[in-house]
């Protein structure tokens, strides 16, 4: 018996080789900071750069930490890993693994989603929100009427709305106020130096019962923006979760779903009987796109695939104004803010979300959340910044 526990004790004395690229991915997949490494593991970047080894204890302590299965740890190269969520992105010319970018994003979502959901129980709030899912088995046109009347989007009430952030703004707090979750992010949580690609997805879902989360790429444009909202939306509606394509607007698409949805934000954004009444045909066509563009509050782009859908506009000529009214959104993207600079804490509504910022700093401030995961939940390294979010959003204890 003795042997056997000097034998025990000796095999975690041993140091073994663990390869760095597999401990990022640890790292990484945990959503840790290289500091709350360096914290609990004092040889971190030795391991990292393979000055020293790590003892199996120790390897079994990172695999705790990081909570990834300790046989990972031991593997030669990252595992590949597919999307913890359902994906949509099929067929959209691009394909391939998802970046660590958007499964870190995706993780990150998931576990505030889960915290809120907590939340709410503890609370005794934890309600089935009766809008989702309740389109899965209704036409695109009524769900869209639906989605119009529950965010109060109709036509006459986007008239109050000046700018295309002031519409997406009114989207976001709209859906917040039903009891869903808004995230908009061009970049993986504070990290200016990590950008999220456009062309990999647009958005993504996070179904709940009881708090559906949509999570929007703002890489994109204001205008591009409102359709992914309106988009994601549709998702929530219909009940079924999962990562949209990237690319253009209203482009085709290879799932089933993935035009459900498309067709749903367009005629959300477009109603097509108030488009058919609205149309002038005898009009300068540029000029009649801008004047339905801003009654509609939605991109001139939407607004002209619409019409062709809808056999209003003939299609001679069209892809040329297609084509032209791409490259104009093109440049548009290329001049979007890539997250640099700015109100940090004014983005930070946007980046957490208002209404799960406000819960996080509540819980944290009566003592049921420790500060700890509250930063961690929030992507800051540092109380002080939480601090003064709080003091931001009025919520300051």
């Amino acid at each position: 018996m003795v042997t056997s526990r000097r034998m025990r004790r000796d095999a975690m004395a041993v140091t073994v080789a663990v390869r760095p690229p597999v401990l990022e991915w640890a790292r990484r997949r945990s959503g840790r900071a290289n500091d709350d490494m360096r914290s609990e593991f004092a040889n971190w970047d030795q391991w990292l750069s393979e000055e020293r080894r790590p003892r199996f204890a120790e390897v079994e302590a990172v695999a705790r930490f990081t909570h990834v299965p300790v046989g990972y740890l031991f593997l030669s190269e990252p595992p590949h890993e597919e999307l913890p969520i359902p994906d949509f992105r099929a067929g959209r010319g691009g394909g391939g693994e998802p970046t660590d970018d958007l499964l870190e994003t995706i993780y990150l979502n998931q576990r505030r989603q889960g915290w809120y959901e907590d939340y709410l129980d503890a609370l005794g709030d934890a309600e089935p929100l009766t809008f989702v899912g309740s389109a899965r088995r209704a036409s695109a046109e009524a769900a869209a009427a639906d989605i119009r009347q529950s965010l109060d989007y109709e036509i006459e009430s986007r008239r109050r709305m000046r700018t295309f952030d002031e519409v997406r703004n009114h989207l976001i707090n709209s859906f917040e106020r039903l009891g869903g979750l808004v995230v908009v992010n061009s970049m993986v949580e504070n990290n200016s130096h990590r950008m999220l690609d456009l062309d990999e997805f647009r958005g993504f879902t996070l179904q709940s019962p009881i708090a559906p989360l949509v999570f929007i790429n703002a890489r994109d444009t204001k205008r591009g923006q409102v359709f992914s909202l309106l988009h994601e939306f549709a998702h929530v509606w219909r009940g079924e979760f999962g990562v949209s394509a990237g690319g253009g607007v209203l482009q085709d698409r290879h799932n089933h779903v993935e035009r459900w949805c498309d067709a749903v934000a367009a005629e959300a954004a477009v109603p097509a009987d108030d488009l058919r009444v609205q149309f002038n045909a005898e009009a300068d066509l540029a000029q009649e796109l801008d004047r339905l563009s801003d009654r509609y509050r939605c991109s001139i782009l939407v607004v002209l695939i619409r019409l062709r859908d809808l056999a209003i506009l003939d299609r001679e000529g069209f892809r040329t104004i297609y084509d032209d009214e791409v490259e104009r959104l093109l440049r548009l993207a290329e001049r979007v803010p890539h997250g640099k600079g700015g109100d940090f804490y004014g983005n930070q509504s946007f980046r957490v979300g208002r209404t799960l910022s406000r819960a996080i700093i509540r819980d944290t401030l009566r003592g049921a959340t420790s500060m700890t995961e509250a930063l961690r939940l929030m992507s800051f390294k540092k109380t002080s910044v939480f601090d003064r979010y709080a003091d931001r959003l009025g919520e300051a204890g």
